[in-house]
Parts: C-alpha cells; structure tokens; sequence
C-alpha cells in the first residue's frame, strides 16, 4: 500500500545549518571544514554550495579550489573539474593538486595528462603514498603492466614497511603472469 501522506520535514537549509553565513564573511575556515564534513557524508551538491560560497570570499585559496574541484568530479563535472584545479595550480603548485588533477584526467581516460599531473604531485611530495598507488593503480588500468612493476619496485624499495606496496607489487605479478598466457 502506498503511503500518500505528505513530507513535513524541509530540506535542510545550508545558511540555517550554520546559523548565520555572514559570520564566516572575515573568515572561511568553518565553511572549508563543514564542507569537507559534507564531502566525507557524500553530500557533494551542498558541500560544492559552501565551498562556492567560500569562494567567494577568497578565491585564492588552494584548499577551496580543491575541494570545488573534488566536489565537481564527484558530481561528474570533470571538466568544470579540471578547469578549477588548472586555477588552482596557477596560484601555487601543490602535491595534491596535482594528484587531484590527475585523478580527472584518469577519469575521463585522458592518461598521459594523469600520469603528468601524479608525477608532478611526486616530484614535489616523494612520500605522497596515495600519489604512488594512484599511479600504480593508473598503469595497471592502462594495461602498461611494466610500467606499474617498474615504479612499484621503486615505491617498495623507497617504503619496504608500507603492505599496501607489497600487495600491489603481487598484483602486477599475478597479472603479468596471466598475460603471458
């Protein structure tokens, strides 16, 4: 039996939630925090709507543009997505912007561009783990199966205590292996 009765909860407002926005005009941190809390709960619209807001306020912040940005590839904007963090890039050139950036490019299987931006973000930041299995995992998508073992082993031999390396190094064996076959 279908339930006709009618909703009496509205949707919840942004500006209500954080009980009054023009407190955060002198300051964007609370906006960036509660917005990444959004991104963290999959609420990727509400959280693009603060982070815009924030923007707004300062446009030249690179943990704004890369939460726009994250927010954008979540809600399948990528290049709307790409175009941000291209902004973002010009005002400073982080490690995980690149990374970010990457991460667009592999989803619209533009992988050259992918592999460019994640070795950017490792030149800059060589410890950058996710960076590494991104790259890994990108060659592996990539069927460049020697490529993946090559920075693999070098990701193993830079970091032999991280797991995660060793599962991927068995992983490009197994499937070197089979395609052999």
């Amino acid at each position: 039996m279908q339930n006709n009765k009618a909703i009496t909860t509205h949707p919840i407002n942004i500006e209500q939630e954080l009980f009054n926005i023009e407190n955060y005009k002198n300051d964007s941190d609370p906006l960036i925090e509660k917005a990444y809390e959004l991104i963290d709960d999959e609420n990727y619209e509400k959280a693009f709507e603060l982070l815009a807001f924030a923007a707004s306020i300062d446009s030249d912040n690179i943990e704004i543009l890369n939460g726009l940005g994250i927010t954008l590839c979540e809600m399948g904007r990528l290049q709307d997505a790409i175009t941000i963090l291209e902004m973002a890039l010009r005002i400073s050139e982080d490690s995980l912007t690149f990374a970010n950036i990457a991460g667009a490019y592999w989803e619209i299987e533009e992988y050259a561009q992918a592999v460019y931006y994640y070795r950017r973000a490792l030149d800059l930041d060589p410890g950058f783990f996710e960076a590494h299995y991104n790259i890994i995992n990108l060659y592996m998508d990539m069927n460049s199966l020697y490529s993946a073992l090559i920075h693999c082993k070098e990701f193993c031999d830079k970091f032999p205590e991280d797991e995660e390396g060793r599962e991927l190094m068995s992983d490009i064996m197994l499937n070197l292996a089979i395609s052999m076959y």
